[in-house]
């Protein structure tokens, strides 16, 4: 080989060394640059993951402080309504509760059960719902059925009694004019009754002893976080079914000085004062002068609530503006819950609904709301089928089936019965100028 040959090839080596130098170097340039990229990414991915993390944390974070929010907002809501619950009662009142003799007989079953459920099936589900509510029982109860009587001397039997427990009321007034028709027995036997129940009922205006008077003629009742403290007085005692000088301890009667006592103690005690008052003239649609005197004087002493018994029709309720600038409620009848009675006007009768509220922070108690819903006594021809209704559950049906118009000759449909009622179902603001 010749030198110029040689050259050649060293030169051709030479260029060939070069460019594997050159190609080594772009590919460790370009395992560099994907070195560094992949770190890149890498970083950026750890960057993208840290950003991630850290978001899902907040928003962990955020979730689980808005639950928390959410949580306790809820509880205060719930604690918000428990609090108003508890600050609220609801209470109905249902008025003059006796069975003449048909009714007893009616409760008499072929098995030789007495049984008077199902007089009361229809208001069952208002009376218990109610928070408080109270019934006028007119007559004493008696031990066995042959004591068992109707007017003009009355004696229900227990099972009759036992009905009111079932519908559960939780305040039974006693004192009327018929509380003395069994003579002391008949208290003894009637108080007796009502300590015996499961869950016995307050029972005002009747005693076993003149210290039993003397310790529970104010009786406070706790409901909820209310304090009602009742009272039940009577005007009148039957001619034929007095009460004896020295025992007069057994029934609660209407005196001023003993009533201003009464209602001085029941408003140290108590957030609502409430009384009710067996008075006026049977049958009269109007307050007697005398019973408005009475109410009036009540209204004086500063009492929140009264209810009258005793005339056997409804008459007006409202309120009456008392003298200290608050006001009093006051039902003057609700007229018959459960009776024997045949005429219209009898049967036609009221449930005082009341609604009190309490301010939790004050202790203030106010009226919120108070009505009177109608009822409706039933009974067909023959005196049997005995029932009391809601007005607003009572049928054409239910009035074309009635024995009014066999037992009176009265017209009696529905519209009839509506009619009557409407003038009763307005409210009325009573004033002290009335009497």
């Amino acid at each position: 080989m010749t030198e110029e040959e040689k050259r050649r090839e060293a030169a051709r080596r030479g260029k060939i060394q070069k460019e594997k130098r050159r190609r080594r170097l772009i590919w460790k340039r370009r395992i560099v640059i994907a070195g560094m990229m992949l770190v890149l990414a890498l970083i950026i991915f750890v960057i993208s993951a840290i950003r991630s993390c850290h978001q899902e944390a907040v928003e962990t974070q955020a979730r689980i402080r808005k639950e928390k929010e959410e949580k306790e907002e809820r509880k205060k809501a719930e604690a918000k309504a428990k609090e108003k619950e508890e600050h609220t009662l609801h209470m109905v009142a249902v008025g003059d509760h006796f069975y003449h003799d048909t009714v007893i007989f009616d409760g008499q079953k072929d098995s030789g059960e007495w049984n008077y459920d199902t007089i009361y099936e229809p208001v069952k589900e208002k009376i218990e719902a109610a928070d408080l509510a109270v019934v006028n029982q007119e007559t004493p109860i008696v031990n066995t059925h042959e004591e068992t009587s109707g007017y003009p001397t009355f004696g229900m039997p227990q099972e009759g009694g036992q009905a009111l427990a079932n519908l559960g009321f939780d305040v039974i007034t006693m004192s009327t004019n018929h509380s003395y028709d069994k003579g002391k027995e008949g208290i003894l036997n009637s108080l007796t009754f009502w300590e015996s129940r499961e869950t016995p009922p307050v029972v005002l205006g009747i005693h076993k002893s003149a210290k039993d008077q003397q310790e529970n003629r104010v009786k406070i009742i706790e409901k909820k976080a209310f304090k009602i403290a009742m009272m039940n007085y009577t005007t009148l005692i039957n001619i034929g079914a007095p009460v004896p000088e020295n025992e007069t301890y057994a029934v609660d009667v209407y005196d001023e000085e003993t009533v201003k006592a009464d209602v001085e103690k029941a408003k140290a005690e108590a957030d609502i004062v409430m009384v009710y008052l067996h008075s006026g003239v049977e049958y009269q649609s109007e307050p007697d002068k005398a019973t408005k005197q009475r109410i009036e004087y009540l209204a004086s002493l500063g009492v929140d609530v009264v209810i009258g018994t005793h005339p056997h029709v409804i008459r007006p309720y409202g309120e009456m503006e008392r003298p200290d600038g608050k006001k009093m409620l006051v039902y003057y009848s609700l007229g018959n819950f459960v009776s024997g009675q045949q005429g219209a006007s009898q049967l036609l009768e009221g449930m005082a609904d009341i609604t009190f509220q309490k301010d939790p922070d004050t202790g203030e108690v106010r009226v919120e709301q108070y009505s009177m819903e109608p009822l409706v006594m039933h009974y067909e021809p023959g005196f049997v089928g005995y029932g009391v209704y809601p007005l607003e559950d009572y049928t054409e049906e239910l009035a074309a089936k009635s024995g009014v118009p066999k037992a009176t000759g009265e017209e009696y449909t529905l519209e009839t019965i509506k009619a009557y009622f409407e003038p009763y179902l307005k409210q009325q603001i009573f004033t002290m100028s009335q009497s």
